[in-house]
């Protein structure tokens, strides 16, 4: 998971990763599980049997490349809407009011709809430039 914590440095605020953490949206210290919520000590069955199977393959099987590692499903914008539902910047964009619907019910992904597509692309890092903190 190294290369993914990696993307939270990259200096571009079109990854959306790295803009929350660098500036400070999420908790610095928690930066993964603010946005993947599932896999904190309340998610759900599936995931604590995820988290199981990924420890599994951590010390008896062979972890898949970063490059490799894909969601089980696709990302649930409740992820997004949990902090900005209500927020200004949001909520005054009109776009986000226009679709509003198709969001909240996950019809039109936030990360998948052309608007915020920029994730953790680990596939590229070889290619970006990264921010270093007090600097």
């Amino acid at each position: 998971m190294e290369p993914y914590g990696k993307s939270l440095y990259v200096d571009d605020p079109s990854y959306i990763p790295a803009a929350h953490f660098q500036n400070h949206r999420v908790p610095p210290d928690e930066a993964c599980y603010t946005c993947h919520t599932d896999y904190g000590l309340y998610g759900g069955f599936r995931a604590k049997l995820g988290g199981l199977r990924h420890i599994y393959i951590q010390y008896f099987g062979t972890p898949p490349r970063p490059e490799d590692i894909q969601l089980y499903k696709p990302y649930n914008n409740r992820e997004c809407l949990h902090c900005h539902a209500g927020a200004r910047s949001f909520e005054s964009n009109a776009v986000h009011t226009a679709i509003r619907d198709q969001l909240t019910s996950n019809e039109m992904s936030c990360i998948s709809s052309g608007c915020h597509d920029t994730i953790h692309n680990v596939k590229e890092q070889s290619k970006v430039k990264f921010w270093t903190p007090g600097q």
